[in-house]
């Protein structure tokens, strides 16, 4: 799986992939050293980063996933986020499955969109949200 942010605070890449061309060239680059999936993120989860609206994250995905599915017919899309109506956007737009770091309890209304599309889901664990996680690892 290829990691591609779409965020200006993401912890490892913020802020290189905003424009559509960067970031589909990024995910080709992916595509081509192997991965199978593209995880496309329009909301930082790292400690401390501010929710994204749903809007907000609508824009800066949808058209990503796009234009990928446009020039990778057959590479897997995933949407990484916690929102339903995002991810309902984001199937429309040609997701193939949804990555939901909450688990589907950040949103009542994800576990039956993800059902009604039909797609995969990867259910992932956070302690807490991004707003109270602490900044470093506890051992």
């Amino acid at each position: 799986m290829g990691i591609l942010n779409v965020t200006p605070d993401s912890f490892s890449d913020g802020g290189r992939y905003l424009e559509c061309d960067r970031a589909v060239e990024h995910a080709t680059r992916m595509i081509e050293a192997g991965a199978a999936i593209i995880d496309v993120g329009p909301e930082s989860t790292r400690p401390g980063a501010a929710p994204v609206s749903a809007d907000e994250q609508i824009d800066r995905a949808c058209p990503v996933i796009e234009a990928i599915r446009r020039q990778h017919k057959n590479i897997t899309v995933s949407i990484d986020t916690r929102l339903a109506s995002v991810a309902k956007e984001a199937i429309r737009a040609g997701a193939d499955m949804v990555n939901d770091v909450s688990a589907l309890e950040g949103d009542p209304d994800m576990a039956r969109v993800v059902a009604k599309a039909r797609v995969p889901v990867v259910l992932m664990h956070m302690k807490g949200t991004p707003q109270t996680m602490a900044g470093e690892a506890e051992y």
